[in-house]
């Protein structure tokens, strides 16, 4: 686990310091190296069922394909958005593929967990940089409405997740 999302931590330094002629390249051949790396977890094994790295970070054989697919999305946004986001100055386009790797590496932390606690604080913040991209890069001229419904219809299901979460926890 640690394997693939060190290296996507590592893809920050290289967003921020590559020159602007080979951003786009260079982030899509990065995130395509840990999408094939990312296929090595289809042959881990065990008898438990679970390939643990840590405590907090395991996959297991229905989270394997979860991280797989969010592996493979980060090169594909990439390659879909560049067209898009290519008119925009060198540090927007920047922001954009920094956000579009943190979302991959929250969601992989969320996939790989192996407490509900830090499942959901996982899945929570992936909100943040998906909200900023559908308020910042979104189509439409609603867009910043689209992101207030967003965020108010994902707070009004996920608090009741977080009590319900946490009586659970207190009754264990």
């Amino acid at each position: 686990m640690l394997k693939i999302l060190v290296p996507t931590i590592m893809m920050f330094p290289t967003i921020w310091l590559t020159t602007p002629k080979w951003l786009w390249t260079v982030t899509a051949t990065q995130g395509l190296l840990i999408a094939l790396a990312s296929l090595t977890w289809f042959s881990w094994t065990s008898e438990a069922g679970w390939a643990s790295s840590s405590a907090y970070l395991a996959t297991d054989p229905l989270s394997t394909p979860l991280l797989v697919l969010t592996c493979w999305l980060l090169p594909l946004m990439i390659l879909a958005s560049q067209n898009h986001i290519n008119p925009e100055p060198i540090a927007r386009q920047r922001l954009y593929i920094t956000l579009l790797t943190s979302l991959q590496a929250f969601l992989m932390m969320a996939f790989g967990a192996t407490e509900i606690i830090m499942f959901y604080i996982m899945l929570e913040a992936t909100l943040i940089p998906t909200l900023i991209i559908i308020t910042r890069w979104g189509n439409q001229t609603e867009r910043l409405n689209a992101g207030t419904y967003f965020l108010f219809y994902t707070l009004a299901g996920s608090l009741p997740l977080l009590v319900a979460l946490l009586l659970l926890q207190q009754s264990t």
